[in-house]
């Protein structure tokens, strides 16, 4: 069984037998916390027959062929009988070590773990250990006390060792070592219990017994004593066991109502935080507001600064509207002072294409004297080879001819020299040198 928040250290028991003795109690009617004793022959029911081979193979399963094994289970103190019948057929000799603890100590306990009333737990504790005494009474055991195990481990753990007659598997100081008394949560002693007139005098009885039995040793005259206050605890039990059981049902009736003023309990606790933190969201939301106040309020200056400052752009935009304007004028005029120049410019070309195609045609009149030059000149080479095969009257005709075309020349060369020293010739030498590379390409 694991630790919990009661038992960090956790309980040194198993779950399989804590489960079975549940169902076993449940089977009865009863549970582990009820004070009412069970019936001393309880074990012999049939009722429990059923359990009886669970409870071998429970055995068998946790502790498998282990010669020694240790059994704890709180509420195999009401159940003795029926284990002492389950180990017997599994093969076992029982001991018993019988730990008590004071009963103020475990309605302390109870009380904070399961909110059990304290008055029960008193009468549950005196049940059990009754119980638990009368059964084992007649078999090898030892008795010692919570406090006593604390204190001196060692001495409880050789005291057993000599009770059971045998010796441990293991050093008592190995054991010893493990037990640790800061995991005691109450501390009131045995001693606070005997002296408390509160706590009932058949608890008070008992536990002066067994307290008395853990430093000198079970003491048979003891006995009868215990099996009187088993009887007066029994008689008793009959005379307020209605009662108490009227009582059990109203807490049922009242279980509900319990769960809901926790409920309730719960939900105030709940919209308390809620109310704390509603009011913490107010001073911050109040502290916001003053924020967006002082804010707002510099907006607002902001705002000003703004239109004084949107009034002044307005200015400025108005002046920039009439540049805008001037500037569009002037881009205007820039414009038509470019198309003009444009204009202009594609009447030059024009002109100049003019004037090329007049160079051009000079050209091919210079050509065609040219050619006509080449003419004459060749026909006045023919006319000398003439001239030499002729005839004194030939010679006369040649002279003639000679004239004739010296007078040609000189009249080509007063052409070509008038054409030479012309303004338009050399005005359009660009354009001829021009109009050959356009050709060219």
């Amino acid at each position: 069984m694991p630790g919990t928040d009661a038992n960090a250290a956790g309980y040194f028991e198993s779950l399989p037998v804590f489960r079975l003795n549940d169902s076993i109690l449940a089977a009865l009617g009863s549970r582990w916390d009820d004070w009412r004793p069970l019936r001393s022959d309880v074990h012999l029911s049939p009722r429990l027959a059923e359990f009886h081979g669970k409870a071998c193979d429970v055995i068998k399963a946790e502790y498998g062929d282990s010669s020694l094994i240790y059994l704890k289970d709180p509420r195999i103190s009401i159940l003795l009988p029926f284990w002492q019948q389950v180990l017997q057929a599994v093969g076992f000799h029982s001991v018993y070590l019988h730990t008590h603890r004071s009963p103020s100590e475990i309605a302390a306990s109870l009380q904070r773990r399961d909110e059990i009333d304290p008055g029960l737990s008193l009468l549950a504790w005196v049940s059990q250990v009754l119980q638990a005494e009368r059964h084992s009474r007649g078999h090898t055991r030892h008795f010692t006390s919570y406090e006593t195990l604390l204190r001196d481990p060692a001495a409880v753990a050789e005291a057993a060792e000599t009770a059971f007659g045998f010796p441990w598997p293991r050093p008592v100081e190995a054991g010893a070592g493990r037990v640790n008394s800061t995991l005691r949560h109450h501390d009131s002693g045995a001693r606070a219990a005997l002296e408390d007139a509160r706590v009932p005098e058949l608890v008070r009885q008992t536990l002066e017994i067994l307290e008395r039995w853990v430093t000198q040793g079970e003491q048979a005259e003891d006995h009868p004593r215990l099996d009187d206050i088993a009887t007066a605890f029994d008689q008793a039990e009959g005379l307020f066991a209605g009662a108490m059981e009227a009582l059990r049902s109203r807490s049922a009736q009242l279980a509900p109502m319990r769960a809901r003023e926790e409920t309730l309990k719960t939900e105030k606790t709940a919209l308390e935080a809620r109310l704390t933190q509603a009011s913490k969201d107010k001073a911050m939301l109040d502290e916001k507001l003053t924020q967006l106040t002082k804010a707002r309020d510099e907006a607002l200056r902001d705002r000003d600064d703004a239109s004084q400052t949107r009034d002044k752009a307005l200015q400025d935009r108005d002046a920039a509207s009439q540049a805008r304007d001037e500037a569009l004028r002037d881009r205007d005029a820039v414009r038509k002072a470019q198309a003009e120049a444009e204009a202009q410019q594609a009447r030059q070309l024009q002109e100049l294409d003019m004037l090329t195609d007049r160079l051009i045609d000079r050209d091919a009149t210079l050509a065609a004297i040219r050619r006509d030059t080449l003419a004459v000149s060749k026909r006045a080479e023919q006319l000398e080879q003439e001239r030499n095969a002729a005839t004194e009257a030939a010679r006369l005709q040649q002279e003639q001819s000679r004239n004739e075309i010296e007078a040609l020349r000189g009249q080509i060369a007063a052409q070509r020299r008038e054409f030479l020293s012309s303004t338009s010739w050399r005005v359009s030498a660009p354009v001829r040198v021009l109009g050959r590379i356009i050709r060219r390409r």
